[in-house]
């Protein structure tokens, strides 16, 4: 069992996003495609967005809420999310998508988890909102990819 904090958490996230960004933006200057360079501006836009959220999240997050301990946190890493981008067909859209949507579910079910993890009402509300934030994302990038679809 491992043991973490909320602000571990929410901290991990924040650091995941802005490497993803960093690695959007990586990837578009490689990529041929001109469909593919337009995904991924916008999925490194996505991610800074996503970043500059976590970061308010942690600044506006109460210290009593951020310092709440959780039991058996998974090993925190970003490591194999950003390979996996890294990894993505840059001429397939369709590919870079789904890796992004991937990356989305991922942290979707890391704040479930912890949601049923924490022993507070005001923990769980941190990752309820968190949940929210990432599937309202993953909306607007499903929405943006049928846009560039029918470019």
């Amino acid at each position: 069992m491992r043991f973490g904090t909320i602000q571990d958490v929410v901290d991990f996230a924040r650091k995941l996003h802005a490497a993803l960004s960093d690695q959007y933006a990586e990837l578009e200057q490689l990529s041929s495609s001109e469909r593919a360079r337009l995904m991924l501006d916008y999925l490194n836009r996505h991610e800074q967005n996503l970043a500059q959220a976590m970061d308010k999240y942690e600044g506006d997050m109460a210290q009593s809420i951020a310092s709440l301990w959780l039991q058996d946190v998974p090993e925190l890493q970003s490591d194999d999310l950003v390979d996996k981008v890294r990894g993505v067909d840059l001429g397939d859209v369709d590919n870079i998508i789904a890796v992004a949507l991937d990356v989305d579910e991922y942290l979707i079910k890391l704040y479930q988890r912890m949601a049923d993890e924490v022993d507070s009402d005001e923990g769980r509300a941190v990752f309820k909102s968190l949940i929210k934030l990432e599937d309202n994302e993953r909306h607007r990038l499903s929405r943006a990819a049928f846009r560039l679809a029918d470019m």
